[in-house]
């Protein structure tokens, strides 16, 4: 009766141990993901970015992410990125509108960024100020929202 309830025990032990490891060829697999970490000046509302390549700066994005914000700070995050050269913007959607607002003159009045910090006087960060190149992996970049 021991021998047996060993056995089993052995047994069930043996089956959480398949049913938890990942399938053969899981293991190795890397995925590529981009994570940009933005602080802003409260939690309200949301986070956006777009990952661009020169082409659809600021335009259009190849993927867009949305971040919820925790002691202010949130990560967006772009999985299976193919490698290349890209940057990326961010906004706080602090009234979760979806859209960034702007002044009578156009000025944005909720906090942006881009990627290496990029960032113009009287208008949007240019392409070459926030570019960067991606070669595959896991990789965070950080900037802070203003």
């Amino acid at each position: 009766m021991n021998h047996s309830r060993s056995t089993w025990a052995a047994l069930s032990l043996l089956v959480l141990l398949l049913l938890a490891a990942p399938a053969s060829g899981e293991a190795s697999t890397a995925t590529n993901t981009l994570r940009f970490k933005t602080y802003t000046r409260n939690d309200r509302g949301v986070v956006r970015c777009g990952l661009f390549t020169e082409k659809g700066w600021l335009k259009t994005p190849q993927s867009a992410s949305t971040a919820v914000i925790h002691g202010n700070v949130a990560l967006c995050v772009f999985d299976e990125l193919a490698p290349g050269v890209y940057g990326i913007s961010g906004f706080h959607d602090e009234n979760s509108n979806g859209k960034l607002d702007t002044n009578f003159i156009g000025y944005p009045i909720e906090e942006y960024c881009a990627s290496r910090n990029a960032r113009n006087a009287f208008s949007a960060p240019s392409f070459s100020d926030a570019k960067f190149r991606y070669a595959g992996g896991t990789v965070t970049l950080e900037a802070r929202m203003k």
